[in-house]
């Protein structure tokens, strides 16, 4: 501990009774763990506390605003956030003030979370009419043509009836099974989610759902879907070095398009060249707008090697004001470089 020191200098002075804090073992489950540190201004004059300034964003500190008299006492208040954060922290304060001989000051705090202890919602935290799952939303960021992923999602069923599972407008791509389909009450389970890339005829970003139905007379509850999303790529890992030499290669004539000065609702139209320098065919799998206001027109949508093609690209600048800014991706064949962005910027004033 520090000894308060008495004797008063010239200026203000900021005194901690103690600048590191051990909150030793706490819970999670508390949420929030907080410690004053109390000082005393033992100089001549008013105490300003300019700022304090954590390490983390889990630490809160809340310093008085208000300047502090000669030989009072105040503190700072500093709380840490235990939710999410099992194990040991040592984490900072730093505190500005007018002390010119201690402009800042470095508090500590430290300690360690125990993990709460998870309940049955914790765990299965999505409730489907008494069926609880661990999650009900997929994501499949590397989903390549070829492939098959597979996603499991946990279940356990807490009502006290016995619950008959079923599914309800699968995507043709999106093959579902159980491990149970007749559960009985506290009986646990798992769903087993096949997705087939190759069979959405598509490319770039792609959600589906569906519903897990667990009353045969409510097959359409809001409640019960599941999400898929998925990334489709090419899978270009496949291609051998003599493939690789002989692949496409697209080169577009600009990637940034801007089209100036415009009002409200009016169009303007730019007109860009998608270039073939490869030695194989391109192919322009998917062409997708940021905006539905951007409406894109290819001459064609494969490109024999060193040809080229006009691409038309229609910009409404629909209730926008000031500066706008919008991409256009273009998904193509290429190893190098699948994916593109063009991007259309413009001043937009409103009439």
């Amino acid at each position: 501990m520090i000894g308060l020191n008495c004797s008063a200098k010239d200026g203000a002075t900021i005194d901690f009774q103690t600048r590191i804090h051990d909150f030793g073992q706490i819970s999670e489950n508390d949420k929030t763990a907080s410690f004053d540190f109390i000082f005393v201004n033992t100089g001549n004059a008013p105490l300003v506390i300019h700022k304090a300034v954590a390490s983390c964003g889990c630490t809160t500190p809340v310093y008085p605003k208000e300047p502090i008299a000669p030989g009072a006492t105040a503190s700072i208040k500093v709380t840490y956030n235990t939710v999410g954060r099992p194990g040991a922290f040592h984490k900072t304060i730093t505190v500005y003030s007018n002390d010119a001989d201690a402009p800042n000051i470095v508090l500590v705090i430290k300690g360690d979370v125990a993990p709460k202890v998870l309940t049955l919602e914790d765990t299965y935290p999505i409730d489907m009419q008494g069926l609880r799952l661990k999650n009900s939303n997929v994501v499949l960021i590397d989903a390549k043509i070829g492939s098959v992923l597979s996603e499991t999602i946990d279940f356990i069923n807490t009502s006290p009836k016995t619950i008959h599972l079923s599914f309800n407008k699968l995507p043709m791509h999106i093959k579902v099974s159980a491990t149970k389909f007749k559960l009985e009450p506290n009986q646990t389970g798992s769903l087993i989610i096949k997705y087939t890339p190759s069979l959405t005829k598509d490319y770039g970003k792609r959600q589906d759902s569906f519903f897990l139905v667990t009353n045969a007379k409510d097959k359409l509850n809001p409640n019960n879907i599941i999400k898929i999303s998925a990334i489709i790529k090419e899978d270009f890992d496949r291609l051998t070095a003599d493939q690789r030499l002989n692949a496409p290669l697209a080169v577009f004539s600009e990637y940034r398009i801007n089209l100036g000065k415009m009002a409200n609702n009016i169009h303007k139209t730019a007109e860009i060249t998608l270039s073939n320098k490869g030695k194989s065919t391109l192919y322009l799998r998917k062409i997708i707008p940021e905006y539905d206001g951007i409406k894109v027109k290819p001459e064609k949508k494969e490109i024999p090697a060193g040809k080229s093609i006009k691409v038309k690209i229609d910009f409404n600048s629909g209730t926008f004001e000031g500066s706008v800014v919008k991409n256009i991706t273009f998904i193509t064949n290429d190893p190098k470089n699948s994916s593109n962005k063009i991007f259309l910027t413009a001043q937009v004033a409103k009439n």
